[in-house]
């Protein structure tokens, strides 16, 4: 006897190669998937540091009372990095998704967002790219909703590419009006970022403490607090409880991302939130690259659910 064990020729017979190498792409594919996600996180990490920021040193600046004192290299520093560095996030959330038509939609925006900072002629292009590349990616990528989940989602999606859309149209002129109602879709849209997760106990405690703080700055400091949201956040002839709302719904989105295991989520809604009303180039491209983070996270985790 040579001491085989009796099942190693079986086991060597059954085994089948198509199997093997179906596995094996599986595993391949899964790989890149997350993969992928870490460069998509990592790209929106940056991007929201950035738009922090700005946000910060914008409002910091135009303090009523006892401003802060920023340098003029500041803030030419930040008018030139911020689209830059969300181009190349949109370009790199763009090279990560398996989706070709968003891969298309985020390339354009990611590509023509910037060309503003090269040069003022570039305007019209870069808004054009940005408005019709975010709408490629965000809604030609979306399947016919067929429940009612996916419904909202679509919903909320097309909320948003029709705030980028009217706000920036008007912002160059190409519309004589519309601030107000691209400032109330972004608005509507960011407090329905709620609607797309699973929110908890301390998801919903976070967003009522956002919403609280800014209705209890607006009572308390009126003309401070209408600074600090035009300076800041663009928000210009909407309801300061509109605000309210989107902050808490904003907030309460990206903690339930955290708790629930999805910091692509909790990236996306963050940036929605700090990037305001899309009325200019950076912030329209912070919103549709948020976007593009949240619609990914939850598509991900629609798909698990399914």
């Amino acid at each position: 006897m040579s001491g085989e064990s009796p099942t190693a020729g079986p086991a060597a017979e059954t085994a089948d190669p198509e199997d093997d190498a179906e596995s094996s792409v599986l595993a391949a594919l899964a790989r890149i998937d997350v993969e992928g996600d870490r460069a998509a996180l990592w790209a929106g990490g940056v991007s929201l540091t950035v738009v922090a920021a700005g946000l910060a040193v914008r409002i910091g600046h135009n303090t009523p009372f006892d401003p802060l004192a920023v340098p003029a290299v500041v803030f030419d520093a930040l008018a030139v990095g911020t689209p830059l560095v969300l181009g190349a996030a949109l370009f790199a959330v763009a090279l990560t998704t398996t989706d070709p038509t968003r891969r298309v939609g985020l390339l354009f925006a990611g590509v023509f967002g910037p060309l503003a900072t090269v040069s003022s002629a570039a305007t019209l292009p870069a808004v054009a790219g940005v408005i019709g590349g975010g709408a490629l990616a965000l809604v030609g990528s979306l399947e016919r909703p067929t429940t009612y989940r996916e419904g909202r989602r679509a919903a909320v999606v097309a909320g948003f590419v029709v705030a980028v859309a009217v706000s920036l149209s008007r912002a160059v002129g190409l519309l004589d009006a519309g601030m107000t109602v691209g400032a109330g879709l972004a608005l509507v849209a960011t407090a329905a970022l709620a609607l797309l997760v699973r929110i908890d106990r301390v998801a919903a405690l976070a967003g009522l403490a956002a919403a609280g703080t800014v209705v209890g700055a607006a009572v308390t400091a009126p003309y401070l607090t209408g600074s600090a949201l035009l300076v800041g956040f663009g928000v210009v002839g909407v309801p300061q409880l509109l605000v309210a709302l989107a902050l808490g719904g904003g907030v309460a989105a990206a903690v339930a991302g955290l708790r629930d295991g999805a910091p692509l989520l909790a990236v996306g809604a963050l940036l929605i939130v700090l990037a305001g009303v899309p009325a200019a180039l950076p912030r329209a491209m912070a919103v549709v690259l948020g976007v593009a983070l949240v619609t990914r996270a939850t598509g991900d985790r629609e798909e698990v659910v399914a």
